[in-house]
């Protein structure tokens, strides 16, 4: 019944990109009052997925500098520390998923194997 948990590794991996970006997001936040300091972010779930699936998911390779930024200072600064606590959100719930998918599967296990 079980011979491929593709699931549990995609949940690892879903898990692994929430940290990265949480990552991203206190660099920003840390640098907020740095001139010409660039906010960051990790690369999508999808590009981050399949750099996974490819052996080249490397930590510093999954964040790249905000193309958009959600505003710019007069010094050059593009962190928004408004933004950035919004983005810390999504990270957290992109946590929680992860770890949900992780506990369903875990009591799909045992009610298969009878405990």
């Amino acid at each position: 019944m079980f011979h491929s948990l593709e699931i549990l590794r995609m949940a690892q991996a879903y898990a692994t990109h929430a940290s990265t970006r949480q990552q991203a997001i206190a660099q920003n936040v840390a640098n907020a009052n740095t001139p010409g300091y660039r906010s960051r972010d990790a690369v999508p779930f999808a590009d981050y997925w399949q750099a996974s699936q490819s052996g080249r998911a490397e930590g510093r390779d999954l964040i790249r500098t905000d193309e958009h930024p959600a505003t710019t200072s007069p010094d050059g600064n593009t962190v928004s520390v408004e933004f950035e606590m919004m983005r810390a959100v999504e990270a957290r719930q992109q946590h929680e998923t992860a770890l949900g998918i992780y506990s369903m599967t875990r009591d799909l296990i045992r009610a298969a194997i009878g405990r």
